[in-house]
């Protein structure tokens, strides 16, 4: 009896083999479609197994098939399903066939073809599972089952899920910061994350009593049952998957729907493939074996709970969107409540009014505490709206409690309205053409006068705060600090753009694009491209993933960093001994030197050689991401020793240096997380540190109160090398650096437009950097802070009218942007393609 339980894990664990190798790539073909995720993770990929998987898709296939067949051999199907399975296999065989002959991962576009490969890759999922659960007959005969689910077990896993699951906060908080938050607020919190995820859990039980109420008169039960609850299964995963592609990737309507539904039919009847051996009473264990049959399940929640605890702090930022955690979240439910049915088995037979009542007790209990929350939560807010603001940042650390949340029907957001609509038309074009040559200038003539050399330097994801410049209790950042003292810290500069892949662009462009992944041909719109061209610059790249997509191919252009495969791998201080060396040896006579480098030490994807952090090498700062302060600190080490160099061979002074970011990044002290996605001042703000040569710097002015832009970087260097006057244009940034006030006035600015990087998210910055509105097309919602007085932007202050007010506005800077590229909603939009 052990040898037969092994088999039926061993088969388990097979299949599972086979089940996702078909929904990685099935992903992949949907990632490929989708244009923000084909150039973030499918042309630049950020993981060195996507290309690895991709470029052994065959071999892969026939692995999993392999291991499919083994588990079929395993669980010993009947004569009948072994003729069904034959012809499934000969199928599945000539399909391995093709790849071998034509795979298609390697060669995927944006494009149509993406889209249904990433269907037909989901056809096998359910063929296979078909063909095992054809034949049900043992489900419909014999005795009828007389047992209920009982809820003792799923209140359990409730609770156990939602301990393990604040556990892993706290381990995470730890591990970033040395701090343990064990406070009156943090033990609500918990208590209130337990009460979610058991009211959770009694609903969806009472769901699955209802359905074994509802058929246990009927002549043939089970079958049915296990029908219903598949059913059951599949809705709640398609509405999930549906909600995902929606909110993370902005991609709805039918192409989305047809997706999210096959998605979930085929992985509703793999999963009973999957399981339904698990269920069936003959393969139970007789009483003797009982120790042995709960001894696997134990193992299992054993290993399943130490990876809950452990995973934010393993996966660290490296989490786009929270899909990791969410998905695993989900996963870690459905499984830890399977073993503790399966380790704790009981006999129950509950009556419809029994079922009935706890439903309504544990429903009317929830929200009663809910109603009374302003009296019971003080430790949480003084107000309904503060109460539900800590929640909604606590479940930005808990996955669990999050998703809980959400089924409760306590995320506060809105259906896609009139609004929504019209943002997503103006998102994510497909195929955007750049018909309009941008000119900052009316006619671009080489510089006959001097020309220094240009320095940029674009941290990725630097945040202000994380400089001793910016912020006195950064000490961890001397060389910068010292930099900073010596030269031109501006203030109150914002990225229009919260991801790299839009804001890098519009660095280069000196003005606001498309929401386009890219533009193209872009050597029409790439403004510091053509001043370079023009004025005989020697461009010097860090190569990255943007830059490989935006340049123009030349044999003059210097590419750093090629031998990086991977775009997370971009890393300063490799970049900078390059550099050194060039400069070393000697470039090109008489050409002055373009050059520029956005690394990705402080990103939340990193991954590089440099050391990593320790009790001998980083003392923990309180009040910043130790992570991040320790990265700085490695990016400030490698400046300064950059910065000597220039010193030593006389290059420094006559210099034009740039030290500034591409967006900053949410790290969860307010409960938000990541960049790309939302709008908010730590995404948005960032610095901006400017050396200029001595006579330049005395001849030039600036504004440090007014709102500053990354767009003004190129603009400027317009002005500094004599090509003046920069044009005004709305979409166009200004010169930061002028010679008299008349033209600092002339191009001061009182609102800046924002936008995500990968969604339909846009906002205003107004009343010089007073006000900020965000609105989001999924969830619909909308947010107006005042800067301020709420610097951190965590009191909502947004009314009907002020909202209609700022919605126009937002549409009409669209409507600006889409008429100066010459582009018409409908024609080239990745939702408007979907019609």
């Amino acid at each position: 009896m052990r040898a037969f339980l092994l088999k039926i894990w061993a088969s388990a664990f097979l299949k599972s083999i086979w089940g996702a190798y078909l929904v990685l790539t099935s992903v992949y073909c949907l990632l490929a479609f989708l244009p923000y995720t084909y150039v973030a993770l499918i042309k630049s990929p950020a993981y060195a197994w996507m290309p690895w998987f991709a470029h052994h898709q065959a071999s892969l296939y026939w692995l999993a098939l392999l291991a499919l067949a083994i588990s079929v051999w395993l669980a010993d199907w009947s004569r009948a399903k072994r003729k069904t399975g034959a012809l499934v296999f000969v199928a599945l065989a000539l399909a391995g066939i093709y790849l071998e002959v034509r795979p298609f991962l390697p060669g995927l576009q944006n494009n149509w073809s993406a889209y249904r490969w990433s269907l037909v890759a989901l056809l096998p999922l359910g063929l296979v599972a078909v063909a095992d659960l054809w034949n049900l007959h043992r489900w419909n005969s014999g005795q009828k089952n007389t047992d209920s689910l009982p809820y003792s077990n799923g209140v359990w896993a409730g609770v156990a899920v939602a301990l393990l699951y604040a556990a892993s906060v706290q381990v995470h908080g730890y591990a970033g910061n040395r701090v343990l938050k064990l406070d009156a607020a943090q033990a609500e919190v918990t208590a209130w994350s337990v009460l979610s995820h058991v009211l959770v859990a009694v609903i969806v039980l009472s769901l699955l009593n209802f359905i074994y109420l509802g058929t246990r008169r009927m002549r043939r039960p089970n079958g049915l049952r296990l029908t219903l609850y598949g059913a059951l299964v599949g809705l709640a995963l398609r509405i999930a998957v549906d909600r995902f592609l929606g909110s993370a990737l902005t991609f709805e309507r039918w192409p989305a729907h047809l997706y999210a539904t096959l998605f979930a039919v085929s992985l509703t009847l793999f999963l009973g493939f999957l399981v339904l051996p698990f269920l069936d009473k003959t393969n139970l264990p007789a009483a003797d074996e009982t120790a042995t049959f709960r001894l696997m399940p134990a193992i299992l929640a054993g290993g399943l709970s130490l990876l809950v605890v452990a995973l934010p702090t393993l996966i660290g930022g490296g989490d786009w969107d929270g899909v990791i955690q969410g998905t695993f979240t989900r996963f870690c439910w459905t499984t830890l409540t399977v073993c503790f049915y399966l380790m704790r088995p009981r006999r129950t037979n509950y009556s419809l009014a029994a079922v009935m009542a706890v439903l309504l007790l544990g429903v009317i209990g929830y929200k009663a505490l809910q109603v009374t929350a302003i009296f019971w939560a003080k430790p949480l807010g003084s107000t309904d709206d503060e109460v539900a603001h800590t929640l909604e940042n606590y479940a930005a650390q808990d996955a669990s409690f999050a998703l809980a949340h959400r089924i409760l029907g306590n995320a506060r957001e809105a259906s896609c309205g009139d609004l929504c609509r019209i943002l997503r038309e103006y998102t994510n074009i497909r195929d955007a053409e750049a018909k309009t040559d941008l000119r900052l200038v009316d006619s671009l003539v080489p510089n006959t006068a001097s020309r220094p050399n240009i320095f940029i330097f674009v941290i990725d994801s630097m945040r202000p705060d994380y400089l001793g410049a910016y912020n006195p209790q950064a000490d961890f950042t001397p060389n910068l600090d010292a930099f900073a003292h010596d030269n031109i810290v501006v203030h109150n500069v914002y990225t229009q753009y919260a991801g790299t892949s839009l804001s890098e662009p519009a660095i280069w462009a000196g003005a606001a694009l498309l929401h386009a992944h890219y533009m193209q041909p872009f050597s029409k719109v790439n403004s510091l491209e053509k001043l370079a061209r023009a004025d005989g610059y020697q461009m010097v790249v860090s190569y990255d993933e943007v830059l490989s997509q935006i340049l123009s191919p030349s044999d003059d252009l210097v590419k750093l960093d090629t031998d990086k495969k991977l775009w997370n791998q971009l890393e300063l201080c490799s970049t900078v001994r390059e550099a050194e060396a060039l400069l070393d040896r000697g470039l090109a006579p008489n050409k002055p030197l373009l050059f520029y480098t956005q690394p990705k030490n402080v990103h939340q994807f990193a991954r590089n050689d440099m050391p990593g952090m320790t009790a001998d090498n980083w003392r923990m700062r309180s009040g910043f991401d130790n992570r991040i302060a320790y990265e700085m600190h490695q990016v400030d080490a490698c400046l300064g020793d950059f910065f000597n160099h220039l010193k030593a061979r006389g290059l420094y002074d006559g210099s034009i240096i740039i030290v500034t970011s591409d967006h900053g990044d949410a790290t969860g002290e307010l409960g938000r997380y990541s960049h790309s996605l939302s709008i908010y001042p730590e995404v948005m703000r960032v610095p901006l540190i400017v050396h200029l040569p001595t006579e330049m710097r005395r001849r030039s002015i600036y504004d440090d109160n007014g709102i500053s832009a990354l767009t003004d970087i190129t603009p400027s260097l317009y002005y500094l090398l004599g090509h003046r006057p920069v044009l005004t244009n709305p979409i166009f940034g200004h010169p930061l650096f002028v010679e008299t006030r008349e033209e600092l006035q002339t191009y001061r600015r009182g609102e800046l437009f924002l936008a995500s990087d990968e969604r339909a998210a846009y906002g205003l910055l107004t009343e010089n950097g007073k006000f900020l509105y965000a609105t989001y097309d999924f969830p619909a919602q909308s947010f107006l802070f005042d800067l301020s007085r709420d610097p951190n932007a965590q009191h909502n202050l947004l009314t009907p009218s002020l909202q209609q007010a700022y919605d126009q506005r937002v549409i009409e800077q669209l409507h600006t942007i889409a008429d100066f590229y010459g582009y018409k909603p409908g024609m080239g939009s990745l939702l408007a393609a979907a019609h």
